[in-house]
């Protein structure tokens, strides 16, 4: 059987998926996210994962013994309006963060504007595509075609937008070997400064990624 069926992919339904979703992301960025995940609540994490589900065109999770295991959100800025909600979401996510609506540490207050402003090089360097993957991640003990059963899922929604090209925005602290065995060819690489007190001393870089799709 290939790996891919034992997943059963579905919409994202914040009040069934909220739990999972914050699993999830734990699971796959806790190495360079603790700060903010050990120091500040876990609402934190779950309006933030909650903000992400709203600004996507399209959230999928991949269900493994009746709960999500994997989660992929993504949008389409080439369709009005996506673009802005995106930017809207996070705005006010970061609003709140600015006028403590969580219970931070300043260790974890700190660690959250040095991850927001290190991200801006994404910004400049992002390449334009109409599909994008928002956030792609699952947890560990479920790797292993879980990552691609959800791209595959992402791949048909572009496809029935009538869209060929899918852009990704990662970095070198996490599993990017996965979107180049999908067929992702790498096409931007620079320096970011993201995680300065989770990873103290390592040199990390961010990468775009991109993907045509071939026509049937």
């Amino acid at each position: 059987m290939d790996d891919r069926e034992r997943f059963i992919i579905r919409r994202f339904d914040p009040e069934r998926d909220i739990d999972a979703a914050y699993r999830c992301y734990v699971s796959g960025f806790y190495h360079n996210m603790w700060p903010i995940i050990d120091h500040a609540e876990p609402r934190l994490i779950k309006d933030f994962m909650l903000a992400f589900a709203r600004a996507a065109d399209a959230a999928f999770v991949a269900e493994v013994d009746g709960e999500a295991g994997g989660l992929l959100f993504g949008y389409f800025p080439a369709r009005r309006g996506s673009l802005g909600r995106v930017v809207r979401t996070q705005v006010v996510m970061h609003l709140k963060v600015l006028f403590c609506r969580y219970r931070m540490t300043p260790f974890a207050r700190a660690a959250w504007w040095r991850v927001a402003t290190g991200e801006l090089a994404y910004v400049v360097h992002l390449e334009k595509a109409p599909s994008e993957v928002l956030l792609l991640t699952s947890e560990k003990e479920h790797r292993g075609g879980i990552g691609r059963a959800l791209m595959d899922a992402w791949v048909k929604e572009t496809e029935s937008r009538g869209y060929n090209k899918i852009v990704v925005s990662t970095d070198s602290t996490v599993s990017y070997g996965f979107y180049e065995r999908y067929g992702f060819q790498r096409v931007r690489d620079f320096p970011l400064k993201c995680f300065f007190y989770s990873m103290p001393g390592v040199d990390v870089h961010g990468y775009i990624y991109s993907l045509h799709i071939p026509p049937e």
